[in-house]
């Protein structure tokens, strides 16, 4: 009877211990784990309900997806009864009438001063509606000077046809001063395509043919898609598609198709695209580049706003996202296909080993958070994401709700991130600042993305003194 109580105790001082650490706003609280834990303090008795919270985030991946569940779902998991499931839709439905503090916490002002409020500044998948309508009715898009990537292009809503579907193009500027090139450089950068594959599958086996021309051809300035079709056998449309999915995962060079730095690394050591460490990059370089518009939005919004749904669920998320932007032919006929290359990718192809995308018996989608990094990669994503922000110093907390971060898109909250950088500032690849109340990532100036990259690929500590890859690997 005395163990009874003691045991029923400590229990209770545990259960008091979690809501106190909430109540003091420690960011360890804050994991998704812990949260459905105190979640369910509240609705189960007596017993230790940390295996559940466990099992939970197991089976749907993420909080944000636990609550959205449906109630059927929730209850096949063993030890979730009515109520649970209630205060599950109850959290959900508040949650969803306002901004998000767990999966998409709002951004902090911007403070003069602070470098690294840069990273957060002028989002490539972001406008805000007054610069949308002053474009709109003021201004002419610039035409695109890519070769197109298929014989049929889409058009936009006007019905001006386009080299690749487009999303958000700034005003054409000025071609007389030299910051207006500048500018026109960088908006090129961050045109969107709307198709990657063309209604083709990321098959390796395929792309391995297109990039060994390449490496055989690595001084070539530039290389025609007809020397391609003709050295491959391909078909025309084919080799367009497989040279768009290569500049997809950063190892192409758009318009010109040669190999990238990282690309040239990559098909050196790896040209199937077999191990881990290239796996996780060409998911980083895929889900983590905006202009991949449909294979952004399901890693950056789809899989973390909504919970788990059908592959035609999927399609009609996106038919919404999209309906205005696009022409509804458009959409209608390239969503779909778009969809079922990135399914395909993660489910049948070389990603899968990754096991980040699953479907379960009710032909639902879902992500699991994925956390067994090769710690030499993982540099490498984060030292290119700033890159591409142009900063060396961050907030670990604002990096794991940033889309297109290596945290966003492998499923990581700031508790898990965390623990990762924490591992990487031990091995003295950047630092993790923490005191006087910091919680930042600042990057050691001697080190870059592409020196990690190397580093893995010939099995050695990575070398201080290496040079930047100034906005990141993908140029």
């Amino acid at each position: 009877m005395v163990n009874s109580n003691m045991a029923e105790k400590g229990k209770t001082g545990h259960r008091q211990r979690l809501r106190d650490c909430f109540l003091t706003g420690n960011a360890e609280s804050c994991s998704d784990e812990m949260l459905l834990e105190l979640l369910l303090t509240f609705t189960i008795g007596r017993k230790d309900v940390l295996p559940l919270a466990q099992e939970l985030i197991r089976v749907f991946g993420s909080l944000s997806q636990t609550l959205s569940a449906s109630h059927d779902e929730l209850r096949k998991v063993k030890g979730i009864g009515q109520s649970s499931t209630v205060l599950f839709k109850v959290v959900d439905f508040i949650r969803s009438g306002t901004t998000s503090t767990i999966t998409r916490p709002s951004l902090p002002k911007k403070v003069a001063g602070t470098t690294q409020q840069k990273l957060f500044e002028n989002l490539p998948d972001e406008q805000t509606p007054d610069q949308s309508s002053s474009n709109t009715m003021n201004k002419k898009p610039v035409k695109s000077k890519k070769p197109s990537v298929s014989d049929k292009q889409p058009v936009t809503k006007d019905g001006a046809p386009t080299a690749s579907i487009v999303a958000d193009i700034p005003p054409a500027p000025p071609r007389s001063s030299r910051s207006s090139k500048k500018q026109l450089a960088a908006q090129k950068r961050t045109r969107r395509k709307f198709q990657v594959s063309s209604g083709y599958l990321l098959e390796f086996d395929q792309l391995a043919r297109i990039l060994h021309f390449l490496l055989e051809h690595r001084d070539a300035k530039k290389i025609s898609r007809k020397a391609l079709q003709e050295d491959t056998g391909l078909a025309d449309r084919q080799v367009a598609a497989l040279v768009s999915m290569g500049t997809a995962i950063g190892l192409i060079r758009p318009a010109v198709q040669i190999l990238t730095p990282v690309g040239l690394l990559l098909v050196e050591h790896d040209m199937f695209m077999e191990k881990k460490g290239s796996l996780e990059w060409c998911h980083y370089a895929g889900a983590g580049d905006s202009r991949n518009l449909i294979w952004f939005e399901i890693f950056n919004h789809l899989l973390v706003e909504t919970a788990s749904m059908t592959q035609n669920e999927w399609n009609g998320y996106l038919r919404n996202r999209f309906s205005g932007q696009y022409t509804d032919g458009t959409i209608r006929k390239h969503v779909p296909k778009e969809v079922r290359f990135v399914v395909d990718a993660y489910l049948n192809r070389n990603l899968r080993k990754l096991e980040l995308l699953h479907r379960s018996p009710d032909e639902r989608l879902y992500r699991r958070r994925y956390t067994n990094f090769v710690p030499l990669v993982l540099s490498a994503m984060i030292y290119n994401f700033c890159a591409t922000k142009d900063t060396h110093l961050s907030q670990v907390g604002e990096m794991a709700v940033m889309p297109g971060s290596p945290a966003m898109i492998f499923g990581l909250d700031a508790a898990s991130f965390r623990q990762q950088i924490e591992a990487l500032h031990d091995r003295g690849w950047l630092r993790y600042e923490t005191t006087h109340n910091l919680d930042q990532i600042r990057l050691k100036p001697d080190f870059s993305a592409l020196e990690f990259l190397t580093a893995y690929f010939e099995d050695r500590e990575p070398r201080e003194n290496s040079k930047p890859s100034p906005g990141g690997t993908f140029v």
